[in-house]
């Protein structure tokens, strides 16, 4: 199959040029001149082709239509977890997002998800998932109640870990910091596991060839995940030059998951809804997490797209709103944003070789917009084409 007649992405060099895509058994074989002879093609005459996106943070299981986050599940019939997230990864994958990192499910309803769109059962992104994220003892637990796993102590956190990789979890998420989207006794700003449990996270995930994804939005957090050797940090809010130095001597990445504020306050209904401490943290923060993310790119830090979806009016299929918010709000430029987006966290997760750009060998993971993003970001908003593995799962020209 060729796709013709497009503008085809270079993450690398952050241009645009004319070729045609050859895909054979879920790769790209090729990029050049369609033969005239080959009859099998889809043309995308005047298109720009980008590699399929990659969010690093979300939650698929999470209702976002209610702007309570206490247990929102408590009252569903057995199964609707797992049909509420079979809906937002087909959601996901039609605005774009052809591979995505799950980094809290909800009784592993994720993952029997994930093996549903690996069998070919149900399209969705490629998943990679956390399991159940691991917390200290915290008043949070009861809001999220099929997504924490306590474990106090350095042990503990050893045998959660092991129990999540055992459920078949890709990696490890722990709660460095307290979070935003939590009861009024937790603070986003207090540290939460301490250098010794975070070790012990790390060096489970370690011994299995995956890694650790910290949330962290209180500095000192952000300094403690980063030097216990977590592959990436979660928000990170109250960042400082300092801890930003640090994570860019690290290499380590940051998943600012920027829109969360926005997303929440644009849906009227859900934002309404809210309690009204979580309501303030989201609003009184805002500019400071959009300041601070500033920051971190001023300083180098690599910038790998997560949206949150999971959070109180944070939807799926509305992912694209993370990589705009990046250039209108952040000062990166479109081509930052979009190498954010594609080649930052397939590096992250340590796939480079199979996504992240298009090229020959790589998988077929293409999304097409009618407008060249470089001009306006907002271009993303416009997917109309979505092939992952070769397959066209979206086609808006037929």
């Amino acid at each position: 199959m060729w796709l013709t007649g497009a503008q085809v992405y270079d993450v690398h060099s952050g241009s645009f040029s004319h070729a045609d895509v050859c895909v054979e058994n879920a790769r790209i074989t090729k990029l050049g001149k369609a033969p005239s002879k080959d009859t099998d093609t889809i043309d995308l005459g005047g298109a720009y082709l980008l590699p399929g996106f990659v969010d690093c943070h979300v939650h698929i299981c999470v209702n976002t239509e209610t702007g309570d986050p206490n247990n929102p599940w408590r009252d569903a019939l057995p199964g609707t977890v797992a049909l509420w997230a079979a809906r937002a990864a087909k959601r996901m994958l039609h605005c774009g997002i052809t591979t995505a990192r799950d980094v809290g499910g909800w009784d592993y309803h994720e993952i029997a998800v994930r093996e549903a769109i690996n069998a070919g059962w149900i399209e969705g992104p490629r998943l990679f998932c956390a399991g159940r994220i691991l917390t200290q003892t915290t008043s949070s637990t009861p809001y999220f109640v099929g997504m924490y796993e306590e474990c106090d102590g350095a042990d503990a956190v050893r045998a959660g870990a092991r129990k999540q990789l055992a459920n078949g979890a890709d990696l490890v998420k722990v709660m460095a910091s307290g979070a935003m989207t939590s009861t009024k006794y937790e603070r986003a700003d207090a540290i939460q596991y301490r250098r010794d449990e975070i070790r012990a996270a790390v060096e489970i995930a370690e011994d299995n060839y995956t890694h650790v994804a910290a949330h962290a939005h209180a500095t000192e957090a952000i300094r403690n995940a980063v030097e216990c050797g977590c592959r990436s940090v979660e928000h990170g809010t109250y960042g400082n030059e300092e801890v930003y130095g640090l994570m860019k001597k690290h290499g380590t990445y940051l998943v600012p998951t920027i829109c969360v504020s926005s997303a929440m306050l644009n849906d009227q209904r859900v934002s309404a809804a809210m309690p009204k401490h979580i309501h303030d943290r989201y609003t009184g923060l805002r500019a400071l997490r959009i300041a601070n993310i500033r920051l971190a790119h001023e300083v180098g830090v690599k910038i790998a797209m997560g949206t949150d979806v999971g959070t109180p009016g944070n939807h799926a299929g509305d992912n694209m709103q993370e990589p705009v918010m990046m250039v209108n709000d952040c000062g990166l430029s479109p081509a930052e944003a979009i190498h954010a987006s594609t080649w930052n966290p397939a590096s992250m997760l340590g796939r480079e070789a199979d996504f992240g750009s298009i090229g020959g060998g790589k998988l077929a993971d293409i999304i097409a917009v009618s407008a060249n993003p470089l001009d306006g970001i907002e271009a993303l908003h416009g997917v109309f084409f979505v092939m992952k593995d070769g397959e066209v799962c979206r086609n808006d020209r037929g």
